[in-house]
């Protein structure tokens, strides 16, 4: 008797306990950060090398922060200092600690609400409305975008077809169970390359995280540059450090002393940062050459020149539109520096360089360039006719007219008078006329010629002259800002390029240079993010994609 009442009461005990954790279990506990990877919720208190955090369901954590740990608020760099008491804030685990943290300013631009997410990553693939996210808790997951998607870089709108593969984004989401992304934050330039170095390891130093190199060279013009006799530079825990394909911790580095490292540094709080090594393991051959084939299966290409068949690894570094990105960014046709390291029956890609640039960084992308005479101006459109297209880097041209439209935000540059003029004075100038008229014999007035910037077929930006240029003398080059812009007494303004590539017709693909060269801007229509920009705005590091005529620019895109 006295057992089956033991029964009865530890049944009833049993499915009250199953009752209680049954009702809680949706809520978050203290526990919770750890197996997510991520804790989102207001700050309730932070110090030097701890914080706490409210969750939004009000359970309490205080967490310790890691060594290498980043903060940012509303996207831009900070400090733990920069963080106030009740800012809502979203923070990443690593090893039980915080390794991101970021903030929210204000209500409006990062207010999160309750039953929402956000999601923070490294774009790994770009198909037209499909995102491909590697999160920072190592989870890849695909995202869609939609035209009501907003995308802000550096806290100002932009387009989604500014994104590359390697940009690191926040994405936000209105409902908790969506793969559509409402919102899209860009982190700045920070995720650029600042630099491809290689040298030797003279020292390190585990506590502090630095290495020491000697005979330091940086990869700049197709070619290693000698930069200094030794170097001390910094490195974080994180960052993946390889040799002959497999990972290396951060704290066996002594032991590979006398190895020569190539590393990927990024500009980190105004210093140098490596971001990604890997370490020489046999003999090192350089290559510059075409991907002709990728096969995945093998984890290996072949070159289109020289027939050669490399392998890759987790451990190959890319490069690509200055970013580093995953290795599935590769693809056939694309023209690359490559550094080699095995022995003449088998290589491996230590380093892909790659030169491509396009006009659009995706196929989300519909930027177009045409040059061609100004037929017709109608209040809301022109035509074209005799135009070219710039396509795959060559001009195509048609014995046709083209209309494209234009709006209040289109800006219209007059070459000739050197300044933006306004809509009216466009359309009631003599810019295309008709030339058989009596008017235009005696004025002595001829069409002008015209280089429009359009997404689809709305124009962007123009630049009208008097004059047309020969397309035929005209090269197309892709390259980097190696200084801001000078206001030469003889030239005007101009630009230093370094890491330069040319287009090659001929052989169908980027050339790179060997040499810096500057470039004067005195006649060319300068893009940024859709808009006409003046020489003096352009700045250091900025990627450019320009058309030019010798050593004078036409075209220049800023990337």
């Amino acid at each position: 008797m006295k057992n089956q009442l033991f029964k009865k009461g530890l049944v009833a005990a049993i499915i009250a306990l199953s009752m209680i954790f049954n009702t809680t279990g949706v809520f978050a506990d203290l526990t919770t950060p750890y197996r997510q990877g991520y804790i989102e919720g207001f700050l309730v208190e932070i110090g030097e090398n701890e914080v706490s955090i409210e969750e939004y369901d009000g359970t309490l954590h205080t967490l310790s922060f890691d060594r290498s740990v980043i903060f940012s608020i509303d996207t831009l760099n900070a400090s733990s200092k920069d963080f106030k008491a009740g800012m809502e804030v979203y923070a990443t685990l690593k090893n039980r600690k915080i390794s991101y943290m970021e903030g929210f300013s204000t209500a409006a631009p990062g207010y999160i609400p309750e039953g929402s997410k956000v999601r923070v990553g490294t774009i790994k693939g770009i198909d037209r409305n499909q995102l491909i996210v590697k999160l920072d808790i190592g989870k890849e997951e695909t995202y869609f975008t939609s035209p009501a998607t907003i995308l802000l870089k550096d806290g100002k709108k932009g387009s989604l077809n500014t994104l590359y593969v390697g940009d690191r984004v926040k994405l936000y989401f209105d409902e908790i169970d969506t793969m559509m992304v409402s919102r899209i934050a860009v982190q700045g330039k920070s995720v650029q390359v600042k630099g491809l170095y290689k040298g030797k390891i003279a020292a390190t130093d585990i506590l502090d995280e630095d290495l020491t190199l000697t005979d330091l060279k940086v990869f700049k013009n197709g070619q290693w540059e000698d930069v200094s006799s030794a170097k001390t530079i910094s490195y974080s825990g994180d960052s993946p450090i390889y040799i002959g394909g497999q990972e290396v911790s951060p704290s066996k580095l002594k032991y590979y002393v006398g190895n020569t490292a190539y590393m990927v540094v990024k500009d980190f709080f105004s210093s140098d940062r490596v971001e990604a090594m890997v370490l020489k393991n046999q003999y090192e051959a350089n290559y510059t050459d075409t991907i002709e084939e990728m096969n995945w299966y093998s984890q290996s290409f072949e070159l289109a020149k020289n027939h050669k068949n490399i392998t890759f690894n987790d451990g190959t570094i890319v490069i690509k539109n200055g970013r580093l990105v995953d290795i599935y960014a590769l693809e056939p046709g694309v023209d690359a520096f490559i550094v080699g390291d095995g022995r003449i029956d088998g290589m491996n890609a230590n380093v892909i360089y790659v030169y491509n640039e396009d006009i659009n960084n995706s196929n989300i992308g519909q930027d177009y360039l045409y040059e061609g005479r100004l037929d017709v101006v109608f209040r809301d459109s022109i035509i074209l006719k005799k135009f070219a297209l710039l396509n795959r880097h060559e001009w195509e041209g048609f014995n046709d007219t083209k209309e494209l439209y234009y709006d209040e935000d289109t800006m219209i540059y007059d070459l000739e008078a050197g300044k933006i003029v306004a809509h009216e004075d466009f359309y009631y100038g003599d810019y295309a006329v008709d030339e058989d008229s009596d008017y235009a014999k005696q004025k002595g007035l001829e069409d002008w010629y015209a280089y429009v910037y359009a997404d689809g077929d709305r124009i962007q930006a123009i630049m009208v002259q008097k004059n047309r240029d020969s397309l035929l003398k005209q090269r197309i080059t892709n390259g980097v800002a190696g200084a801001v812009p000078e206001n030469h007494k003889w030239t005007g303004w101009r630009i230093n390029i370094i890491n330069a590539s040319d287009w090659s017709p001929k052989n169908t693909q980027w050339m790179p240079r060997k040499d810096s060269f500057y470039l004067t801007l005195e006649e060319a229509m300068i893009i940024k993010d859709g808009k006409i920009i003046q020489p003096e705005e352009l700045k250091q590091n900025d990627r450019l994609y320009i058309v030019r005529d010798g050593l004078n620019a036409k075209v220049v895109i800023v990337k």
